[in-house]
């Protein structure tokens, strides 16, 4: 039986808009947004706020916090652009990338192979030049 390895590489430079919304929309009542993007004194404030807010409902003051939480989570739907934004630059980044990358393994070997073969057959590639990459792969 062969043995077969297959090695992914993710790397993920500076921060994702895309991430730091759905955090804001599923998780921003926590200000796990704001942690995301290294605001850990807001983020942990948000918390503190919405907490205090739940805990004295009951006391009809808890209204209040609950109000003031509200509206900074409403406009964190715009500042949350700019605060990605700062913290790219801070990091050195133009604009946050996600790559992936797959290699070996025996069904890679093979499409390279069979990619190959088909390049050969159009006449993209000589003989020797076919010949030479394919003992690569083999």
């Amino acid at each position: 039986m062969a043995q077969q390895t297959t090695s992914i590489q993710v790397n993920l430079t500076g921060k994702s808009v895309v991430a730091a919304y759905l955090l804001w929309w599923f998780l921003g009542w926590a200000g796990v947004h704001r942690l995301y993007l290294g605001r850990v004194k807001t983020g942990l404030a948000q918390l503190i706020l919405f907490a205090i807010g739940i805990v004295t409902l009951i006391l009809l003051v808890g209204y209040i916090f609950l109000a003031i939480w509200g509206v900074w989570w409403l406009l964190d739907a715009f500042f949350t652009y700019k605060i990605v934004t700062e913290e790219n630059e801070r990091l050195g980044v133009l604009a946050s990338t996600l790559s992936v990358s797959k290699s070996g393994g025996i069904h890679n070997d093979l499409d390279q192979l069979e990619k190959l073969h088909a390049l050969y057959e159009k006449g993209v590639l000589t003989r020797e030049k076919y010949e030479a990459k394919r003992a690569t792969y083999l």
